[in-house]
């Protein structure tokens, strides 16, 4: 396994992605040898797809196509995370794995500090409950719609991240959640456009055992071949093939 030619979080146009399969597999070769396609199938999400017949065989010609070019492709499925567990529809045989990120917290009128506690307890809850292959997203794309009164764009939203984690998202939490992680065999995704989670969140995970997934969270053909924020985090991390998760022996697990 080549590291930087690893991705487990892409979306098609079947969900809210603007790549047919056939433009995916265009973007992905040369760029990638392991991929895993990962629509949202979600709850109460108004881009969640269903697994029809048509859904199904385009995976199918999509994944041969794949193997003939030398890339590996796999079948996941991006969901949320709620109160009472993950927010699949339901399982179907064919999802090969699961990312779990937290999209909505269920939560009106409350003060920041309320909210992000909110947020923060039901990914451990759901971390201590298992179900799920990786954690998508913890520290990027947060759920902040509540407190903005317009789309303030990609790089501002980016900045209020970055303050929110640094006020609510400790390094003491994030230890608790390693443990949790490590226990139920739960990777931890670095997300590439966010450029999270933090370099000293994921020595923490690190330490704790934690494995590690990659995901370029691509929604268009332009975004496929970022690879900046993971050869960084290789680098100052000194990460190993070791420390991420092998896709291929998921199934062997379940």
């Amino acid at each position: 396994m080549i590291l930087t030619k690893l991705d487990y979080h892409l979306h098609t146009s079947y969900s809210d992605g603007e790549m047919s399969f056939p433009q995916l597999l265009e973007a992905l070769e040369g760029n990638v040898n392991v991929c895993g396609v990962t629509d949202h199938f979600e709850l109460n999400h108004p881009c969640s797809i269903e697994f029809t017949k048509d859904y199904l065989e385009a995976f199918g010609a999509f994944k041969d196509k794949a193997l003939r070019l030398g890339i590996s492709a796999h079948l996941g499925v991006e969901t949320g995370l709620g109160k009472n567990g993950i927010l699949l529809p339901h399982m179907m045989s064919e999802i090969e794995y699961v990312i779990a990120s937290l999209h909505r917290v269920p939560l009106q009128g409350a003060s920041s500090e309320e909210y992000w506690e909110a947020y923060k307890s039901i990914i451990s809850d759901n971390a201590r409950r298992g179900g799920f292959q990786i954690l998508g997203h913890v520290e990027g794309y947060l759920p902040i719609l509540p407190f903005l009164d317009r789309d303030p764009g990609f790089d501002k939203k980016r900045e209020i991240e970055r303050q929110i984690i640094e006020e609510y998202f400790t390094l003491d939490w994030y230890s608790r959640l390693a443990k949790d992680l490590e226990v139920n065999d739960i990777a931890l995704e670095i997300h590439e456009p966010s450029k999270t989670p933090r370099l000293e969140v994921l020595d923490i995970m690190k330490r704790f055992g934690v494995a590690f997934s990659y995901g370029t969270d691509s929604h268009m053909p332009e975004q496929v071949s970022k690879r900046s924020y993971l050869k960084r985090v290789i680098q100052e991390l000194d990460l190993k093939e070791s420390d991420f998760l092998d896709i291929e022996t998921i199934r062997s697990k379940t």
